[in-house]
């Protein structure tokens, strides 16, 4: 136990705290021109991805849609007399079952459609690339890349 009339100097120190420097405001045109600059590329990425979802869930969907056009133009209730797209072997029963499953497989092949845009935005990291209007109003704001979180290394050991 350490003599209270003796002082040990304490050779460890902590690091101060992280303060960052206030963010510097821009000008005000330059504040709207990259406004506008931020806006038009937020659209444009939001419009690739609509684009990729469209795509994805309107491939998805396709069998179904076939499905639910054969059943509803070949039906005879609202068939034309000449319609060269329908075979003999469509009756009927063959029309409302045509209708049935299209109807039954859209949402399945929707969430299909849904789960692969999923994927896609996640592979390719599609939600990071929206830029913040902060850029806009400051200069000096640019996207501070945060660790990934890893898992533990072949050293590490966890204590639980």
């Amino acid at each position: 136990m350490p003599r209270p009339d003796v002082m040990v100097e304490d050779t460890s120190t902590l690091p101060p705290p992280y303060t960052p420097a206030p963010p510097e405001p821009r000008e005000p045109l330059d504040c709207w021109a990259c406004a506008v600059l931020i806006t038009a590329h937020n659209l444009l990425v939001g419009a690739a991805n609509l684009g990729i979802f469209i795509l994805m869930c309107g491939g998805a969907l396709v069998p179904s849609a076939a499905m639910l056009l054969y059943g509803f133009l070949c039906h005879p209730r609202f068939r034309r007399p000449a319609e060269p797209l329908c075979p003999a072997l469509l009756t009927p029963a063959a029309c409302v079952s045509l209708l049935v499953f299209g109807a039954l497989l859209a949402l399945p092949l929707l969430i299909l459609g849904l789960a692969g845009y999923a994927r896609i935005v996640r592979c390719f990291q599609l939600r990071s690339c929206f830029l913040p209007y902060s850029r806009a109003m400051y200069r000096g704001t640019a996207a501070r890349s945060r660790p990934a979180k890893e898992g533990p290394k072949d050293g590490d050991k966890a204590w639980v």
